[in-house]
């Protein structure tokens, strides 16, 4: 978290040093477990320590749309410091450790720190920001575009916060969540797929994907990653 943190907001000494003396509770949690439900009564603030997890919305039909994917060192909620009410779910896409810190000690040490507000602030802003890019995703491109575009920002993710090395990474998710990810059917995100291997771009194992061509799946994906606010990339 403070690796994230500071990556983005310049930290001094003092600033790290009452971010790393947060009082906090350690779990563990299972895939599919519930880490905030929608109406809840949050008290707390979630570090991901490692694993997957993603949030999601639910219509009153019960279908379901992921809104966003979280890894290690993500402040997954940092917004219930200031939000009473939950709105919206929260669940492990993997096995997951997580770090519960309360809002009253979030809260004590934003205002102790302004370096530390800031970098909270800025933190929210980057969520607002990839949130955008998402909605854009999910409405305006085609799922040739979607999917590429999701492979592009999980792998520029998992890279910065030091998970995988190259054109490697872990792909936790099943069709069905990628599917809700990207408004898009099993169907067609199976087809996707094969397409994006068949034209030599992406490698898919069993829990990871291989980008075999870097600058071809950014094109495919309409991928511009200044959304991300991180100077980072994979080699072409």
């Amino acid at each position: 978290m403070v690796h994230k943190l500071a990556s983005r907001s310049p930290l001094g000494p003092a600033d790290t040093a009452a971010l790393l003396a947060l009082p906090y509770r350690l779990a563990t949690r299972d895939p599919g477990t519930y880490l905030v439900r929608e109406g809840d009564r949050a008290d707390s603030c979630i570090v991901l320590l490692s694993g997957f997890a993603y949030r999601s919305k639910m219509t009153g039909d019960g279908d379901r749309q992921i809104l966003s994917i979280h890894l290690q060192g993500d402040l997954v909620d940092l917004q219930n410091s200031l939000l009473e009410v939950a709105d919206h779910n929260v669940q492990a896409l993997t096995r997951v450790e997580l770090a519960y810190i309360s809002q009253e000690a979030i809260l004590d040490v934003a205002a102790a720190y302004p370096a530390v507000t800031q970098a909270f602030w800025r933190d929210t802003l980057v969520d607002a920001s990839v949130f955008r890019e998402w909605i854009l995703n999910v409405g305006q491109r085609d799922a040739r575009q979607r999917i590429s575009h999701l492979l592009c920002e999980l792998a520029l993710r998992q890279e910065a916060a030091g998970i995988c090395e190259g054109p490697r990474f872990e792909w936790p998710m099943t069709q069905e969540q990628v599917g809700d990810a990207t408004g898009l059917t099993n169907v067609h995100v199976n087809r996707t797929l094969q397409r994006l291997r068949e034209d030599g771009l992406i490698s898919l194992g069993s829990k990871s994907v291989t980008i075999t061509n870097w600058q071809d799946l950014q094109d495919a994906g309409d991928f511009n990653s200044a959304y991300l606010h991180q100077c980072f990339a994979l080699p072409a």
